[in-house]
C-alpha cells in the first residue's frame, strides 16, 4: 500500500467516526425538539462531512451548508410552497427580521419556532466547520470535549435519557483517536514491516475500546439526583423547556395523516390554518375517521378514493344521519392558509362541496374529502346539514337494532386487549336501560375528576402496553387522543359501535360578514383555525339517528345540539350534560347556552382586540386573485442581506482570489515596456505578502530579495536585480532578447511557488 492510499484510507474512517460522533451529539434533539426529522439530520451531517473530508473549498462548504439551511426551514415550515418559490423566502426574512428586535429587547421568550429552528442550524453548520478546522489541525482532542460536555450537559438539564449515547460517544471518541494516532505513527515509520507491527498494538486499543463500551451498558447506574432540572431552570425564568417553546419536544399539536402510534408530550402550535364562515351553530370540524384501533394506536388501511361529482355522490358517501335525526341546511365559506395541510375538512352532513378549480373525491373507508390531485385548496363552500339529535329517540336504542355490517366493523378491539379494560366498559354500562345512557355513562366517567387533562408530561406506553391501559389504569393524564380512544374502547367493549374522528375544534370567533354564495348574499360568523385547535372526538352509531357525536375530553364542550323530546326540535339547545356530566334536563340545556351565549360574546370582544395582530400573522399566507405582487421592500432587504454575505464572504477568501487575480495578470502581462515589468514585479511582491513574506520598510529589495530567496525561489534575486537596472538607468525599452528572459524566470518562479505550496500542504495533511 502506498503511502497516500493509506493516508487516505484512514482519513476516511477517522472522517466516518467524526460524522457518527457528530450524529450522536445531536441525536436527542429529535426528542427534544420540534426538529423531528432523523433523515433531515443525517443528510446535514453526512453531506457537510463528505465536503470537509474531499477538502473542498471553505467557500463551497459554506455555500452548499447556506443551501441545506434554507431546505431544512422549507421542510419543516413551508411544505406546502415549491422549495424554489420566492414568497416563503420573504416570509422567513421577515420573521429573522422580527425576532432578531425581540432578541435586542431581550425577549427570547417570545422566538418563534422558524427563527428558532433557523438559528439552531446555523449554530451546527459552525459546529461543523470548527470540527472541519480540528480536523485539519490535529486537534481531535477539543472536538471530544465538546462532545462529551454536550451530551452531559442533555443528559443533565433536560429528561432525555443519555446513558446509552454518552458510552457510545466516548467509545466512538477512543476508537476515533486510537485511529488518528495510529496513522501518525505509521507515517513516522512507513514500511510494510512497520505497519504490521502496529496490528497487535491497534488490535489491544481495539479490545480495550470494546470491553469500555460492553462493560458501561450493562453496568448498574444510579438514577438521577435531580428529577426535574427542567422545571427548575423554568422557576429561574429559563423558558427553553416551557410548552410550546423550540426545546419542548419533537410533537406539535396539530393535524397529522399518521395515528399508528400515540402518546407522549405535545406542545402548542397557533399557526393559523383557516378561517370558516358559516351560518349555523360553530361545529367541530372533521378530517376523516378510523375505525381499527391496534392497541398502539388507530391503523391506517390502504385508502379507496371515489370521485364525487353531483349531491347524491355526497348524500351516499358521506351521509352521517339517519330519519330520525333532525337538520338544517347551512352554508360555510373556507379560506386556507399557506401553512394549512392538503385537507378539505367539513361540519355537519355535506349536501354539496365546491373547490374553485378542483374536481374531488372520497375516501370510502375514513370519509377524507379531498381534491383529485391530492392539492392543497385556496378555498371551500360548503352545503352541509347540521343535526339536532333527539334525546327522546335515542333513549329509544337497543343492541339488537345495529345492522351487522355496523357490528362487524365498529365493534373491533385487540385480541390481546387487556381484561381490566373490557371489564371496565362492561362496569360502566352496566344497569342502564338504553345506549344513550350507556354512552353517558361511559363520558361522565371520563370527565369526572379520576382523570386530568394535560398536554404536558405525557408518558407513552411501553412497549408491550396498551394504550387505553396505561391511560385509564395508570397514568390518568392526557388529552384528547387519550380520551376519545379511551371512550371507543370502552363503549367497544361494552357492545356499543362506536369510531374514532379526527379533525379540529369550532376555532375562535373572529367576525360578523357577508359573502356571496351561489349568487346570494348570506350572513356568516367567521371563525379562526390554527393548529391548537387539532381534536379528536367519538362518534356512537344509533339505528334509525345515525352516528352521534360526544365529546369525552374534560375542558372541551361539544358543540352539538341535542332536543330533550322530537315535538320541540324547532327550538333545540346546546348539549349541556356532556359538559358538566349532570342529567339532561331542559332548564340544564337553557343554562347551558346562556353561558355558551356568553362564552362567545366575551370571545368576541378579546378577539376583536387581537385581529390587528392576526392579520399581520396571516397576511403573509394571504392568496393573491389576481398575478403575482412583488414585495419590492423585501426584495430589496433580501438583496442587501445577499450582497453583505457575499462581501463577508468575499473579505474573508480574499487572498485566494486575489492571489488568483494578480498570477493571472501576471502571465497576461505583455511585458513590452518596462511600465509592463514594473507592474508585474509590483505584483510579485503583492503574491509574496499573500504567503505570509511581508518586506519590513527598512529593507531595500535586493535585501528583501536576498531573505526570501530561499522559500521564493532564486528567480526572484534575478528579477530584483532587473527592475533595480531599469529603475536606476531610466531605460524605458525592453528588448524581445529582455522579455524572453523575464518570462522564463517568472515561469519558473511561479511554478517553485506552485510545488512549495504543495509541498507545504502534503506536509499539513501528514500532520492532520
Amino acid at each position: 500500500m502506498s503511502e497516500r492510499l493509506f493516508i487516505k484510507l484512514t482519513n476516511a474512517i477517522i472522517y466516518a467516526f467524526a460524522g457518527f460522533l457528530l450524529w450522536l451529539c445531536a441525536k436527542p434533539l429529535i426528542e427534544l425538539t420540534i426538529l423531528n426529522s432523523r433523515a433531515l439530520l443525517i443528510l446535514f451531517i453526512a453531506v457537510m462531512v463528505l465536503m470537509f473530508y474531499l477538502k473542498l473549498p471553505g467557500w463551497l462548504c459554506a455555500s452548499v451548508c447556506g443551501l441545506m439551511i434554507l431546505h431544512a426551514v422549507h421542510f419543516y415550515f413551508f411544505p406546502n410552497d415549491p422549495l424554489l418559490s420566492f414568497d416563503w423566502l420573504i416570509q422567513l426574512s421577515t420573521d429573522i427580521g422580527a425576532n432578531i428586535g425581540h432578541l435586542w429587547q431581550g425577549e427570547m421568550g417570545q422566538l418563534t419556532d422558524l427563527f428558532s429552528a433557523f438559528m439552531f442550524y446555523i449554530l451546527f453548520g459552525m459546529i461543523t466547520f470548527a470540527v472541519r478546522h480540528w480536523l485539519r489541525r490535529g486537534k481531535l482532542v477539543f472536538f471530544v470535549i465538546l462532545a462529551i460536555i454536550s451530551s452531559v450537559l442533555i443528559d443533565t438539564l433536560t429528561f432525555y435519557n443519555g446513558n446509552k449515547s454518552i458510552v457510545a460517544i466516548l467509545a466512538t471518541a477512543l476508537s476515533m483517536l486510537s485511529i488518528y494516532r495510529w496513522q501518525l505513527f505509521s507515517l513516522n515509520h512507513f514500511g510494510e514491516k512497520k505497519l504490521k507491527n502496529t496490528l497487535p498494538w491497534f488490535a489491544i486499543s481495539g479490545v480495550a475500546i470494546a470491553v469500555l463500551l460492553i462493560a458501561g451498558l450493562l453496568i448498574p447506574k444510579p438514577n438521577s439526583q435531580w428529577t426535574a432540572p427542567s422545571s427548575y431552570l423554568s422557576g429561574l425564568g429559563f423558558t427553553f423547556f416551557q410548552n410550546g417553546s423550540f426545546f419542548s419536544g419533537n410533537q406539535r399539536i396539530g393535524y397529522d395523516e399518521d395515528d399508528t402510534s400515540l402518546g407522549g408530550s405535545i406542545s402548542m402550535d397557533q399557526t393559523p390554518l383557516f378561517t370558516a364562515a358559516v351560518s349555523g351553530n360553530p361545529g367541530y370540524w372533521r378530517v376523516a375517521h378510523k375505525d381499527h384501533y391496534t392497541g398502539r394506536g388507530w391503523s391506517d388501511s390502504d385508502h379507496f378514493y371515489l370521485p364525487a361529482s353531483d349531491r347524491t355522490a355526497f348524500s351516499t358517501m358521506l351521509s352521517l344521519y339517519g330519519t330520525q335525526t333532525k337538520t338544517n341546511n347551512q352554508t360555510a365559506v373556507l379560506h386556507f392558509e399557506n401553512s394549512s395541510p392538503a385537507i378539505l375538512p367539513y361540519t355537519g352532513e355535506p349536501q354539496w362541496v365546491e373547490v374553485p378549480g378542483q374536481r374531488l373525491k372520497v375516501e370510502q373507508l375514513t370519509g377524507q374529502l379531498q381534491t383529485i390531485d391530492e392539492k392543497k385548496a385556496t378555498s371551500e363552500i360548503l352545503d352541509y346539514a347540521e343535526p339536532v339529535y333527539q334525546t327522546d329517540v335515542l333513549r329509544r336504542t337497543t343492541t339488537e337494532r345495529d345492522p351487522e355490517v355496523i357490528r362487524d366493523r365498529y365493534l373491533q378491539v385487540p385480541q390481546d386487549l387487556p381484561v381490566r379494560v373490557r371489564e371496565l366498559g362492561q362496569r360502566l354500562t352496566a344497569g342502564k336501560s338504553n345506549r344513550y345512557d350507556q354512552v353517558k355513562a361511559v363520558v361522565n366517567y371520563l370527565r369526572s375528576s379520576r382523570f386530568r387533562y394535560s398536554t404536558d408530561n405525557i408518558p407513552r406506553p411501553s412497549r408491550n402496553q396498551d394504550y387505553v391501559d396505561q391511560f385509564l389504569f395508570e397514568s390518568k393524564v392526557g388529552y384528547c387522543d387519550n380520551f376519545s380512544t379511551a371512550m371507543v374502547v370502552l363503549l367497544r367493549s361494552a357492545g356499543i359501535p362506536a369510531r374514532w374522528v379526527k379533525g379540529f375544534t369550532s376555532g375562535d370567533y373572529q367576525q360578523q360578514l357577508q359573502e356571496k354564495v351561489n349568487g346570494k348574499t348570506v350572513n356568516l360568523t367567521q371563525y379562526q383555525i390554527t393548529n391548537a385547535d387539532a381534536h379528536s372526538w367519538g362518534e356512537v352509531y344509533f339505528p334509525g339517528s345515525g352516528w352521534v357525536t360526544f365529546e369525552p375530553t374534560p375542558s372541551f364542550n361539544d358543540p352539538s345540539q341535542f332536543a330533550a323530546n322530537s315535538s320541540n326540535s324547532g327550538s333545540s339547545q346546546s348539549n349541556a350534560d356532556q359538559s358538566s356530566g349532570e342529567s339532561e334536563t331542559t332548564e340544564d340545556q337553557q343554562d347551558a347556552s346562556s353561558q355558551q351565549d356568553e362564552q362567545t360574546n366575551q370571545q368576541t370582544k378579546n378577539k376583536t382586540d387581537q385581529q390587528a395582530e392576526n392579520a399581520q400573522t396571516k397576511s403573509h399566507s394571504a392568496k393573491k386573485t389576481s398575478g403575482l405582487m412583488i414585495h419590492w421592500q423585501y426584495v430589496g432587504w433580501m438583496t442587501m442581506i445577499v450582497l453583505l454575505i457575499g462581501a463577508i464572504a468575499a473579505w474573508l477568501t480574499r487572498k485566494k482570489w486575489l492571489r488568483a487575480i494578480y498570477i493571472r495578470k501576471v502571465q497576461k502581462n505583455p511585458l513590452s515596456s518596462t511600465q509592463d515589468f514594473q507592474k508585474m514585479y509590483r505584483m510579485l511582491l503583492l503574491l509574496l505578502q499573500f504567503d505570509g513574506m511581508k518586506r519590513s520598510e527598512s529593507e531595500t529589495l535586493r535585501e528583501y530579495a536576498e531573505r526570501v530567496g530561499t522559500n521564493a525561489g532564486a528567480e526572484l534575486l534575478r528579477l530584483t536585480e532587473r527592475y533595480e537596472q531599469i529603475i536606476y538607468s531610466n531605460d524605458h525599452q525592453l528588448t524581445s532578447n529582455d522579455s524572453e528572459h523575464i518570462r522564463s524566470l517568472l515561469n519558473r518562479w511561479l511554478l517553485s511557488q506552485s510545488k512549495r505550496k504543495h509541498a507545504t500542504s502534503v506536509v499539513k495533511r501528514k500532520k492532520g
